[in-house]
């Protein structure tokens, strides 16, 4: 009998003020607790539909809202991972000391095991803004995996646009998708180098890489399923199928927020000809029309890990 294919959901769960910081939100930081209690009440039933149990990573600021809490712990008591994605989120996380990318680590760690009882095994960089410096501190703590690489084509142009959104923003803070070598970094998941994220090796520390298509290297990712549509999904997935590829399907919590709610409109980013992401401009039902209808398509063909059951597994 033939296996099934592997496949991992994951999620970064970066609230507004989280991505913004203030810039271009009327109220910077309001109102986080409604955003992520309605994002992970939704994630949970979404994918209870398919039994399915996702990687969420999660910044540590989020967990010292006693709001927020109860949230957090249910989804980990229903059996999704809680992985590390930084207490601050720091978009320019590649430029920081190895002291400081230390201590983002280790602050999400502190929390997350204070809420969970749990310390993270897998890591991942705001905005896979990652350098070859953290792989050694990630391993000094007993990390299995990183989740950093997104290997796309596409990185020139993404680099461009998020620098040009994101204006009034520090200048560090305007970078996103790591070093220019990620590009060409394996597509699937492989063991890293000793000291270099984007080549295999024999380290012992798994990356996971964000999937891309064969070939033309290009984003399979719930962001991208939103802009393009389910026809372009469809060829994307049939290319994958075809070459027996794993797949990493990546979403944000803003796939499952509601931002016309009351709570939240006054949130959206505005001003200077800020650029709005598709996310938070299409409605929820659409947006969870469009998952379900993905998921449809990949669920009969693959099995559904955590990353940290496939690192396991891998191991």
């Amino acid at each position: 009998m033939t296996r099934p294919l592997l496949a991992a959901i994951s999620i970064d769960v970066d609230t507004l003020a989280s991505i913004y910081k203030g810039h271009g939100c009327r109220r910077p930081g309001g109102y986080t607790y409604t955003e992520l209690r309605m994002g992970l009440d939704n994630i949970a039933r979404f994918l209870e539909l398919y039994r399915v149990r996702a990687t969420l990573f999660m910044v540590g600021n989020d967990f010292l809202y006693p709001q927020n809490r109860e949230s957090i712990s249910m989804i980990a008591l229903a059996g999704h991972e809680i992985a590390n994605h930084t207490q601050s989120h720091v978009q320019g996380f590649r430029f920081l000391s190895p002291a400081e990318k230390e201590a983002e680590i280790a602050g999400m760690e502190a929390v997350c095991q204070k809420v969970t009882g749990r310390i993270p095994v897998g890591f991942r960089s705001p905005g896979w803004n990652i350098a070859d410096d953290a792989l050694p501190i990630l391993q000094n703590r007993g990390y299995l995996y990183d989740s950093s690489i997104f290997p796309t084509s596409l990185t020139p142009l993404l680099k461009f646009l998020y620098w040009h959104t994101m204006k009034g923003n520090p200048r560090k803070d305007r970078t996103t998708l790591g070093s220019w070598k990620y590009i060409i970094a394996p597509v699937t998941p492989y063991q890293t180098g000793k000291r270099d994220l984007g080549h295999k090796g024999q380290s012992g520390f798994w990356e996971f890489p964000v999937t891309v298509t064969p070939g033309l290297r290009m984003p399979f990712s719930a962001t991208f399923l939103l802009a393009t549509g389910l026809e372009f999904f469809h060829f994307c997935f049939r290319t994958l199928k075809a070459c027996q590829r794993p797949i990493h399907f990546q979403f944000h919590l803003s796939d499952f927020a509601d931002y016309s709610h009351p709570d939240l409109a006054d949130q959206m980013p505005m001003g200077n000809g800020r650029y709005v992401p598709q996310a938070l401009r299409t409605p929820l039902k659409k947006k969870l029309e469009f998952f379900k209808r993905a998921l449809d398509i990949m669920a009969p063909y693959y099995q559904f890990l955590t990353l940290e059951q496939w690192a396991r597994r891998l191991a």
